[in-house]
């Protein structure tokens, strides 16, 4: 992730050099009254603000009925994944759930929720541990080839980026199958949810799309927009070109324009406004409920001595906001976990780590990144349950004291 943001230094020379000329969309934004009420042909609840409780969310009551009856577990005990943003980070986030389901006790999530990478991550994590070596095979061999090409001169002339992700959205089509979108939407009518987090740059606002929902409806556009999510979700603004999403109000159609899901949350569970209390309460269950947050970076503040060119200043200035952002997230859920009465569990990469890495999606960086998150979700011990809990179980740590005790 940190690599990433070398390349929007260049963003700011290109907007400086670029031409007036910029793509037009094939239909124009929705209109600040109406566009709220925009959605997708065919698909309709699919969606919702994330910063507001869905108009629908009393489907999820029946839902989580369902999901009752099909894993009698949840009457005892509720399990929400939140996989982060991160870039090749994302290699820590696949090691830890190969070693969580090797350390025998990963449980089956009642959802699981992706934003950027951990989107990539997301429909694997959910589908359950057999697609494991999947995400193993894309966190440790893919490079920086199989992800985008530069494309400078088309930014030069008024492009939306500096590099084509199509080799990324092949890989995502290659992935994201018929028979993996059937998978998802047999566990979907379990009662089961996958969200994928984006975001509507028009609005200014965090959208999250009901992955299980989209999947369930057997259209034959299914596939190709959980595709198109997944790819919103981790374009980088200004690296990668947005997602354009057509969508219509009263019969017009219009098209929104999506990015990067990081942009407006690094991390997400549900909205702060929903009304957990009530929902245990209208359904008679108080199960014990759990929150399990893989954030695919380090949260410390990470010293090192900022050189005064452009590209230095504006790389270290954006990765320290990202970096901040994203510890608010996690104090928003942290509150979210108290006042809802659910377990607080985050893992995150170990301060300790210290890999170089060598480009973006550096196959030798992720694959050292992936066996540490293996070896923390092997140990049992890499979670922290409070963000001001002085506890440190890193597995790395825990290695160098006893290196030190052996010497």
């Amino acid at each position: 992730m940190q690599t990433h943001l070398k390349y929007l230094t260049t963003i700011i020379l290109l907007l400086v050099l670029s031409a007036c000329t910029t793509p037009n969309r094939d239909f124009i934004a929705a209109t600040p009254q109406n566009y709220e009420n925009a959605e997708i042909p065919d698909f309709p609840k699919i969606r919702y603000w994330g910063d507001d409780v869905a108009p629908h969310v009393y489907d999820t009551v029946e839902k989580l009925k369902i999901i009752v009856k099909t894993y009698p577990h949840t009457k005892e005990h509720i399990d929400i994944l939140a996989l982060s943003g991160g870039g090749e980070d994302g290699a820590y986030g696949a090691g830890f759930l190969k070693g969580w389901t090797e350390r025998g006790d990963r449980p089956v999530f009642a959802m699981v929720t992706g934003i950027s990478t951990g989107a990539i991550i997301a429909p694997f994590a959910f589908l359950g541990p057999q697609y494991d070596d999947r995400l193993e095979e894309f966190y440790t061999q893919t490079t920086d080839e199989k992800i985008f090409d530069f494309t400078l001169l088309r930014a030069l002339f008024g492009g939306s980026s500096i590099s084509d992700n199509q080799p990324l959205i092949d890989i995502i089509e290659r992935e994201i199958t018929d028979e993996i979108v059937e998978a998802i939407a047999q566990e979907s009518r379990k009662g089961r949810f996958l969200q994928i987090g984006t975001t509507n740059l028009d609005a200014q606002r965090p959208m999250i799309w009901d992955i299980g929902r989209i999947a369930e409806s057997g259209h034959p556009k299914a596939t190709q927009l959980i595709r198109d999510i997944i790819t919103a979700s981790a374009a980088i603004p200004g690296v990668f070109p947005p997602v354009l999403f057509e969508v219509e109000v009263d019969g017009q159609k219009f098209q929104e324009l999506h990015v990067d899901g990081g942009v407006t949350h690094q991390i997400f569970v549900y909205p702060r406004k929903l009304d957990v209390r009530g929902l245990e309460k209208y359904m008679n269950a108080y199960p014990e409920k759990n929150f399990w947050l893989i954030r695919n970076t380090k949260i410390a503040p990470e010293y090192s001595s900022t050189e005064m060119d452009i590209a230095s200043l504006s790389g270290r200035s954006i990765s320290t906001l990202i970096k901040y952002q994203g510890w608010g997230d996690l104090i928003s859920i942290e509150d979210i976990a108290h006042r809802d009465g659910f377990n607080f569990n985050l893992t995150t990469v170990p301060e300790g780590f210290s890999a170089p890495i060598n480009g973006v999606f550096d196959p030798e960086y992720m694959s050292a990144l992936f066996e540490v998150g293996y070896q923390q979700g092997l140990s049992g011990y890499a979670w922290q349950t409070s963000l001001t809990d002085e506890k440190n179980f890193e597995i790395l740590e825990a290695e160098e004291k006893k290196n030190r005790l052996n010497e």
